[in-house]
């Protein structure tokens, strides 16, 4: 989340959340670090990106350092005793595992969990730049183009979820249900729907917790 998405959620101007920021200093005590933590980032000034640390069980912040880099997050923990990090069961963190190496060195004993939210906006990341991908194979007038993109939205959602109502298709020149107008569009690529097909397994097994099949 940007400092514009706070600000816009709290209706004040995003110099006012910069500046409370700068202003916001926490009450350091190195005793004591909660079981469970989750670490993130998000973008703090245009071009640069902060590192936060949080209690994951209460949501209360143990730290914002105004970058992410390794050096910066390995120094502020290490003012903690080694008695109090090795008590740290598990830290929270996005899928890319850039602060895997580092949290193993620091929190010997804490296992590393992949953030369920990470793991899915990764997934439809990935999804979306390969129909992007298939997209742009072709003409921008063709209707497999306009297709894929006046109503993207439904090939990422979980197609479990997608209404059973129709509606007037202007691509298409008809009524449709979402899930008629998604496999309209998929008979124009075999590529796209295998890739959708796997996609939609993906997040299957995920909302299932059917773990072993998901990493298969």
């Amino acid at each position: 989340m940007s400092l514009t998405d706070i600000a816009r959620r709290l209706r004040i101007e995003t110099s006012t959340v910069y500046r409370k920021l700068d202003q916001f200093t926490f009450k350091e005590h190195y005793d004591k670090l909660p079981a469970v933590m989750s670490w993130d980032e998000f973008g703090f000034k245009k071009g640069e990106i902060a590192f936060v640390a949080q209690n994951y069980e209460t949501n209360k912040l143990i730290t914002i350092l105004d970058n992410r880099a390794q050096t910066t997050i390995r120094n502020y923990f290490l003012k903690y005793p080694l008695k109090v990090r090795k008590k740290v069961r598990f830290i929270t963190m996005d899928i890319s595992g850039a602060y895997m190496p580092l949290a193993r060195m620091l929190f010997t004993n804490a296992k590393i969990i992949i953030d369920c939210f990470h793991i899915i906006q990764h997934l439809g990341r990935a999804f979306l730049k390969t129909r992007i991908a298939i997209m742009n194979q072709f003409d921008k007038k063709s209707l497999p183009y306009r297709a894929l993109k006046n109503h993207w939205r439904l090939f990422q959602k979980d197609s479990r979820k997608l209404s059973c109502k129709s509606f007037h298709s202007k691509t298409f020149g008809q009524t449709l249900s979402p899930h008629e107008f998604v496999k309209k569009t998929l008979n124009f690529s075999e590529e796209l729907a295998n890739y959708y097909n796997l996609y939609q397994l993906l997040l299957f097994h995920f909302q299932e917790k059917r773990e072993d099949e998901f990493f298969e």
